[in-house]
């Protein structure tokens, strides 16, 4: 286990390239990512976890900014004006996988989720790694983690831990955009009422 600092990213940025699990903090609670491309880091990400291949639990997609979207996922006027909006923010949108994304852990699902978080330092990170896989910084059933030095303790697997605080003190809001009406699967501190 490694702790970095928020002010040496570049240290961070090397890690995932090689393939770590960091431990990142976010404007809701603490995640644990991955560089997307990185099928092996994927894997031991998701034994870590305890979430084998075909558990219905699918890792989300973090990205920089609503145009990076379109790459991974096939969205409609609603959905593009949706994300515009209420991202960068504590929320996570399930939407159709784009037909020209080929990847090995999303190619046996047909939808994906995908979050631009509200969050400096992770924004700055994800424009430089691209996009990362992200699920929250906690041992299977348990509470997430609000701090790097809880993460380090609880999960000390977890090959790098960004010291920092998390911003809130509940998960990002989720919305299903895979259904004719779009629908609440978990509310977070985003309060959302309307999604034309």
């Amino acid at each position: 286990m490694k702790y970095v600092s928020e002010d040496d990213r570049q240290i961070a940025v090397e890690a995932l390239n090689k393939g770590a699990i960091l431990g990142v903090p976010t404007e809701t609670v603490y995640g644990l990512a991955v560089k997307a491309d990185n099928t092996e880091a994927i894997n031991k990400l998701l034994n870590l976890k305890e979430r084998p291949l075909g558990s219905g639990k699918v890792l989300t997609m973090m990205v920089a900014d609503v145009d990076e979207m379109f790459k991974y996922a096939k969205m409609n006027r609603r959905m593009t004006n949706f994300a515009r909006h209420y991202f960068p923010g504590e929320l996570t949108m399930i939407l159709p996988k784009s037909e020209t994304f080929s990847h090995p852990y999303f190619d046996k699902v047909q939808t994906i989720g995908i979050r631009i978080p509200q969050h400096k330092y992770m924004l700055d990170l994800l424009r430089e790694t691209g996009p990362l896989l992200v699920t929250s910084a906690n041992p299977r059933g348990e509470r997430p983690c609000f701090t790097g030095k809880e993460v380090a303790k609880r999960m000390p697997s977890v090959d790098m831990v960004v010291d920092s605080k998390a911003g809130g003190s509940i998960p990002s809001t989720i919305i299903d955009f895979t259904q004719d009406d779009p629908y609440p699967v978990r509310q977070g501190g985003l309060l959302i009422v309307r999604y034309a």
